[in-house]
Parts: structure tokens; sequence; C-alpha cells
């Protein structure tokens, strides 16, 4: 299955109007960071599907995410943290020095000026060049994520037992 493809059936797995939502960010997303990759994680323990926007194939060195929820969508800025002075309307979310969201209900609100301000402030920071002559391309790490976390629970040592205590 091709990454397209595969990130398809991750939408499919919402409702409707959010799955669409969700697509429709993401085209968003591409046409305003032209030849980022798009590295795409499934967190299942959160329902969410993330797509982050890097210049390198690691979504931890990405400029900003898309996250999907069965609720709605957020917007996050990896360097939040440093965009305050961005966002004079307090949209950015969370107390993270780092990372940092904006709920998007409707496709609209990315559209509006105040976040267009904070994409312009997260490239400027993060220096990154986008090229429109090149196509960014699409990774999915979902699938070793779920490997490392079934990795992780087999490495994990097993529960203290007590010893009993025997009479004298």
């Amino acid at each position: 299955m091709n990454a397209e493809t595969q990130l398809a059936s991750y939408f499919a797995k919402y409702e409707p109007a959010i799955a669409r939502l969700g697509r429709a960010l993401r085209a968003r997303l591409r046409d305003r960071l032209p030849g980022l990759f798009e590295v795409v994680y499934v967190y299942e323990n959160q329902n969410a599907l993330v797509i982050a926007y890097s210049p390198t194939e690691n979504g931890y060195d990405g400029l900003c995410s898309i996250a999907l929820y069965p609720s709605g969508a957020k917007l996050f800025f990896a360097q939040g943290g440093l965009l305050s002075k961005a966002d004079p309307s307090k949209l950015l979310e969370g107390r993270g020095k780092t990372v940092r969201g904006v709920v998007l209900n409707t496709l609209a609100d990315f559209d509006r000026v105040e976040i267009e301000a904070l994409m312009a402030a997260a490239l400027k920071l993060a220096k990154v060049r986008l090229n429109a002559s090149k196509e960014g391309s699409v990774i999915i790490k979902a699938e070793a994520q779920k490997q490392r976390a079934r990795r992780a629970s087999k490495k994990a040592p097993p529960p203290a037992r007590r010893k009993a205590k025997t009479p004298r």
C-alpha cells in the first residue's frame, strides 16, 4: 500500500465531517509549506492522527503539525512557546516550553489573519526555506510507532513480588 492510500485509510476512521476538515487542513498546509515532508503518526491511545510538516524525514524537526481527534482538529507549533509576541490574540493553548496549539473547528479558522501571523513567525523562527518547485513526500511512521510500543512493553520488567513471610 502506498503512503497516500495508507493516509486515506487513517482519515477514513473519523466521522465524515472531521475527516473532511482534516483533509482540507492538510491541503492548505501543503500549499502553505511546499517542499516539506509530511510525517504521519497515529496515536491510538489518544485516537489521534498527526501530520508533522518537517524539512527532514523526522517529525520532531517539524515546524508545525495538524492533529485530528474524534472531536476536532488542532494546529500545533513546535516552537509555540517562543511565539507569544506573534500571538497578541492569545490563541495558542498550552503551557509547555515548546509545543503549543490552536483549536481549529472549521477550515475558516485556519484562514484567520492571526493564524497566518503565527505561521509566518514560526517559519522565520525555524529558518526554514520553502521550495515551491520541490514536492514534499509523505512518510508514514505510524507502523514504526506501534512496533516501538510493543517492544517497550516486552522489555518492561515483571512486577516486583513480595516474599511471603514464613512462620518460625
